[in-house]
């Protein structure tokens, strides 16, 4: 694998974002390619500038900065993932983007390996579930523009004569992965709900098990045309992942909620905003500031207000959490975070992916289970000062 790339000229789009970084490395130091990345801003590259790569700065929904970062290239990796609320932007990136790399790689002869997601699926409620569960758009931002995006390059590649193949990752975790940063913050200023105490399968995969991918993905003579699901070596829960930061925390701030009444306090959440979620860090972060604010007369009427407003299947269950974690007197007055419906019903999914189609044809054999990918991330928190 590592040798099929070594002194091939890459590009990389979006490798200044997670995944991309990681590729960008084991291109660099294991594969000894020769690796070209496109970012949107100069800093964005800045992590990157300790490795020798060719840094083009530009938009990658600019057909024209496509076709001059991939000059030469033999093989093209599409990290970039549209962000933000708008859908037209996100479709530039996630769609639009897929296109114009495909039509470059037509003329030069370039692999391309597009970067999508599990979200693209319709999972089940349980059980296994591989590349030929339904696909339909369902309304969420992301999912369906990364849907689209991926149709459009295989489409496109098989009218072209371009060799497109589609990784489908699950959930991508590890250090430097925007997931590690939110769930330490949430963990140090709130208390996170779990839905049926965490019972759900939370399909995980650990980011250098999808470079991997990636890299396979790459060099495969039997991958073109094909889309693959890649997740990690064994199933674990929500409150296996959750867990795993608490104890790196040192904490215990899990509320298990069900789906119906976690849907329910989102929906309440959202129309009674009483303080915006920088005053709850300072508050909870300041002991002496939290007395004081909590014992105005502003903050006692908010409270009496509230505890009359939260349904009262809600206020049980907050109220047995607070019994459950080691500090009682603290932790019971840090706010509950309200989780948005789609992350809900996620979270209540017994669904499992399958990796088999990635495993016969590509030959992927995940190598970090659940335990080895958190201690490095357990590593690169401290590291980063994230935890102590």
């Amino acid at each position: 694998m590592a040798s099929a790339l070594s002194g091939a000229r890459i590009l990389v789009t979006g490798a200044s974002g997670f995944i991309g970084g990681r590729l960008v490395e084991r291109l660099v130091l294991e594969c000894g390619a020769n690796v070209r990345v496109l970012v949107r801003r100069v800093m964005g590259a800045a992590p990157l500038t300790r490795f020798p790569v060719e840094v083009i700065v530009g938009d990658v929904a600019d057909p024209q900065v496509i076709a001059r970062s991939a000059e030469g290239c033999a093989v093209i990796f599409h990290c970039a993932k549209g962000k933000g609320p708008d859908p037209a932007i996100r479709r530039a990136v996630d769609v639009d983007a897929a296109g114009y790399i495909v039509d470059t790689a037509r003329h030069t002869g370039a692999r391309v390996v597009h970067v999508s997601t599990m979200a693209v699926y319709q999972r089940p409620n349980d059980g296994l579930f591989d590349e030929r569960a339904p696909d339909t758009p369902k309304g969420d931002l992301y999912s369906d523009a990364k849907l689209e995006g991926e149709k459009l390059a295989l489409a496109r590649g098989s009218q072209l004569g371009v060799p497109v193949v589609v990784i489908q990752p699950a959930v991508v975790y590890g250090p430097n992965a925007g997931n590690a940063f939110e769930m330490v913050d949430e963990l140090r200023t709130s208390r996170v709900v779990l839905v049926n105490g965490g019972t759900g399968i939370c399909n995980l995969v650990y980011v250098d098990d999808t470079v991997t991918a990636l890299l396979l993905a790459a060099t495969s003579d039997r991958a073109p045309g094909e889309r693959f699901l890649i997740s990690g070596p064994e199933h674990p829960t929500w409150a296996d992942f959750v867990g795993a930061f608490e104890r790196m925390l040192g904490v215990r701030r899990t509320v298990s909620l069900s789906e119906r009444d976690a849907l329910r306090l989102w929906r309440q959440s959202s129309r009674h905003s009483w303080l915006v979620p920088e005053a709850f860090r300072a508050i909870t972060r300041d002991p002496g500031l939290r007395a004081r604010l909590l014992g105005t007369r502003e903050a006692r009427a908010a409270r009496w207000v509230a505890a009359r407003l939260v349904p009262p299947s809600v206020k049980g269950a907050l109220r047995a959490a607070s019994h459950a974690v080691e500090h009682p007197g603290a932790d019971a007055e840090l706010p509950i975070g309200a989780v948005r419906p789609w992350v809900l019903k996620n979270m209540a999914c017994q669904a499992r992916v399958s990796i088999e189609k990635a495993r016969r044809i590509l030959g992927y054999a995940p190598a970090f289970n659940l335990r080895q990918g958190m201690d490095l991330t357990e590593q690169w928190a401290k590291w980063a000062g994230l935890i102590q």
